[in-house]
């Protein structure tokens, strides 16, 4: 068995803040007993497997972001799989999280600030691995824009509500460009710094980037996926088809009307609707078994 730990040059102090000593302590410390301080927080949700995410805040306000750790402590069979052939033959989920934080970093794509990994492996086999990561500044977008609704705030009105979509556009194209896919890219996992006043211009940020790739074959097909994924969040609180266009619009740098865009648009469409069914059965089936 193989084990490998990395701390980023940031990563020390941070880990130090919140009770870790980076290395097989981001996979073994009992969190919920560590002496900081600050507070460790255990994030449950349904879905999760053998996976864990902790979240520490410092007890007293401060300006420093807090820290998220992941840990996966077993690899079902179909996880291992999916890594080999779209992620890392070598490495583990964690350590290619770390690595893609990294690298969107460097490319200027706003993305959690890597801190600390450490991976298990038997041979080509993912055992045991952790990541810590800085926390974005923002709130999810979904949650951001609700809110701004409810208010009825001064960004929901068309001029600003028009530039949100159109900068949302560019930076969604900015990722892509770098050449990953996110396959998960719901407008929960972009965070958005959002003046309600709309005095100041939105920052955006990607998180949960445990599922990216390098898409080598069929690259079209992941980026329509993407792009769906946001159209049916999008959806779901309350964009337009005109929001919607105006991303695509600036998304692709094309003028309204170009035939690039019928096309992008209907295969968006088509997919972001099935999705949509999808999440309508999930609901009610929940509704039935409550």
């Amino acid at each position: 068995m193989t084990r490998r730990s990395e701390v980023s040059s940031a990563g020390r102090e941070r880990l130090d803040e919140a009770g870790l000593a980076g290395g097989r302590e981001l996979i073994d410390a009992a969190l919920s007993d560590a002496r900081t301080a600050g507070e460790w927080e255990c994030l449950s949700k349904p879905g999760l497997g053998s996976r864990q995410r902790w979240r520490w805040r410092a007890a007293q306000a401060t300006a420093r972001p807090g820290l998220y750790l992941k840990r996966y402590l077993g690899a079902p069979l179909a996880a291992q799989w999916d890594r080999l052939v779209r992620q890392s033959p070598l490495r583990s989920r964690a350590w290619w999280e770390y690595a893609q934080c990294s690298g969107l970093l460097e490319a200027h794509i706003a993305a959690p600030r890597p801190l600390a990994v450490s991976e298990e492996m038997v041979g080509p086999f993912e055992r045991r691995s952790a990541v810590a990561l800085e926390q974005v500044a923002g709130e999810a977008f979904d949650r951001r824009w609700s809110e701004a609704c409810r208010l009825a705030a001064p960004v929901t009105q068309p001029t600003p509500r028009q530039d949100l979509a159109r900068r949302l556009g560019r930076f969604i194209s900015a990722f892509h460009q770098t050449g990953r896919c996110h396959r998960d890219l719901y407008l929960c996992h972009v965070f958005v710094e959002l003046d309600l006043e709309a005095q100041r211009p939105p920052n955006f940020a990607l998180i949960d980037l445990a599922r990216v790739h390098h898409p080598r074959w069929r690259r079209m097909r992941w980026l329509i996926k993407d792009l769906a994924q946001l159209d049916a969040s999008a959806r779901q609180i309350g964009a337009t088809r005109t929001d919607r266009l105006r991303f695509l619009l600036a998304y692709l740098g094309l003028q309204p009307g170009a035939a690039r865009l019928r096309f992008y648009a209907a295969r968006i469409a088509c997919k972001s609707g099935a999705i949509l069914r999808r999440v309508s059965r999930k609901n009610a089936v929940r509704a039935a078994e409550t």
